[in-house]
């Protein structure tokens, strides 16, 4: 299971990829929704702990999440070149959300509504063994990665927006 930094660092060696093999720099912005897909699809985490409902890994692990998302935006501002950039940024971020999930043994709801979960390992349907076990021996342990996922994550867009650091 990848944790937020590891979907940070993913999203970041895609933008470095595209800046070497482009020969373009990916601007400050366009950085930040690129992160930000990185990270978003974890959303569900936070909703899941906050309401005690096993929401995770289901519409924002997608290709209909990436769809609304990203697309849609990009149909809507069409015209403005810029705003098109930051939409695909963050549906390319998400992407790669998915892509790294997929070495879970759990696997990612591609098709999302269908049940069907996609990983290297197997393709198959939910397991309710394997929610039990998170969810019974793994609470806490889930809990505190979430708390430090988010603190790290903060820290880290804080000091990227007072250019503290850059990419």
């Amino acid at each position: 299971m990848t944790f937020a930094f590891g979907h940070l660092i993913g999203a970041w060696l895609l933008g470095k990829g595209y800046e070497f093999c482009s020969k373009k720099k990916i601007g400050r912005f366009t950085w930040f929704f690129l992160l930000l897909g990185g990270i978003l699809p974890d959303i569900d985490f936070l909703i899941s702990w906050t309401l005690d409902n096993p929401l995770h890994r289901t519409f924002t692990h997608s290709l209909f999440f990436i769809f609304i998302v990203s697309l849609l935006p990009s149909l809507i501002f069409l015209k403005d070149k810029e705003k098109i950039t930051y939409a695909l940024a963050l549906g390319t971020g998400i992407f790669m959300h998915l892509f790294l999930d997929l070495f879970s043994r759990q696997g990612v709801p591609l098709l999302w509504p269908n049940q069907l979960l996609f990983s290297y390992l197997r393709v198959g349907l939910y397991n309710p063994e394997f929610s039990l076990y998170s969810n019974v021996v793994a609470v806490k342990q889930i809990k505190l990665a979430t708390i430090d996922m988010g603190l790290g994550t903060a820290w880290i867009f804080y000091l990227w927006f007072r250019k503290k650091i850059q990419f």
